[in-house]
């Protein structure tokens, strides 16, 4: 072969092969998994990392002996080479070894899967509402008085945070109230689903025990609509002892009383199947005015009028259904044109116009 072909040949190669490499380190970080933040977390990486061993491994045995037998017997006439017809010994080897692999890894994964899958008595007990587009912490209270529980609800302008104390088990109890949602955090290496079980089916759970103080992002991990994205929350983890002050704190500020009583002229509002039965509302100007929020959803709903400029100039309390509802006052706007919005489902049958006149 001239030298000048086995030249252009290799810089071929290389035109190929060094854009690969440099593909493969740019997306060899997201290899790793996170570093764990939970008990169950450490066995899951544990069992990540060895797969990945045993993948690499794998991958760099069969692609040698590929690139070995591609220069060690590339054609060089037409002259049939010698013939192999079975070899006992080869063909027990490629059969022991993929099935030692499997066995090893089935052990590892049912040691892991009871590990993950461990209930541990005592901690805390949280229920975890998932729905279109937010989350409900409600914290279960010891002596099953539901008066007694703290529930805390995000919105997509300010996400939901569930505060948990550090080094012991918090037990989670998953319930969806329309469509399939996930609970995930990707430092606690497991993600878990919310359905919407029919009535009389016990809902999923899932248990964890954070190890290390800090905020913990997560997320909504199954596509549940338009505002999929926006349904975010995060995990606060801090002492017991500062955990215990936190909720004693929010449950004796749990229920405000309102700083307006609701006066002037009502003007009703009501919400169902995630839209509100009217898209224009008409008041007075410089007058106060109560805004009667009605919600048949079995999600919480709430109103935030804008003004010309996005600035923000009233929000409601929020309302849960079914079949509930709550007055709120309003204070006097000046003349002109506002914007109205669910801040739960800021989608277009959530949102209308506001005449001030």
């Amino acid at each position: 072969m001239p030298i000048s072909a086995a030249r252009s040949r290799l810089r071929t190669a290389l035109r190929v092969v060094i854009p690969l490499l440099v593909v493969a380190l740019a997306t060899g970080c997201g290899m790793i998994p996170p570093e764990p933040k939970t008990e169950a977390a450490k066995s899951v990486f544990t069992l990540y990392n060895i797969v990945l061993a045993m993948g690499i491994a794998v991958f760099l045995g069969v692609e040698g002996f590929i690139v070995y037998a591609i220069f060690r017997y590339r054609r060089r006439d037409d002259r049939l080479p010698p013939q192999t017809h079975g070899n006992t010994l080869v063909e027990i080897i490629w059969t022991a070894i993929p099935t030692v692999i499997v066995l090893i890894l089935f052990v590892l994964s049912i040691v892991t899967l009871q590990r993950v899958e461990a209930v541990t008595p005592g901690g805390v007990n949280i229920e975890v509402d998932g729905f279109q587009w937010q989350w409900q912490f409600r914290y279960l209270d010891d002596d099953d008085n539901p008066d007694n529980d703290y529930s805390v609800v995000g919105s997509p302008a300010s996400p939901a945070v569930m505060v948990v104390p550090v080094g012991e088990p918090v037990h989670l109890t998953l319930v969806s109230r329309d469509v399939i949602h996930s609970f995930f955090v990707p430092q606690f290496l497991i993600k878990r689903d919310l359905i919407p079980f029919p009535e009389g089916e016990a809902p999923n759970e899932l248990e964890f025990t954070v190890t290390e103080e800090g905020t913990y992002h997560g997320q909504c991990a199954e596509f549940c609509g338009n505002l999929h994205a926006q349904m975010t929350f995060s995990v606060q983890a801090m002492p017991r002892a500062q955990y215990d002050q936190w909720l004693a704190d929010a449950q004796a500020g749990r229920t405000p009383a309102p700083s307006e009583q609701p006066t002037g002229e009502t003007i009703e509002l009501a919400a169902a199947n995630i839209a509100f039965d009217k898209k224009t509302l008409s008041v007075a100007a410089d007058t106060a005015w109560t805004l009667r929020l009605t919600n048949q959803d079995t999600v919480p709903h709430n109103v935030v009028i804008l003004d010309a400029d996005n600035n923000e100039v009233f929000r409601s309390g929020d309302v849960t259904g079914p079949d509930a509802s709550g007055d709120f006052a309003v204070p006097p706007l000046p003349a002109g044109e506002y914007t109205f919005y669910c801040e739960y489902h800021p989608v277009p049958d959530m949102t209308g116009t506001l005449t001030v006149q």
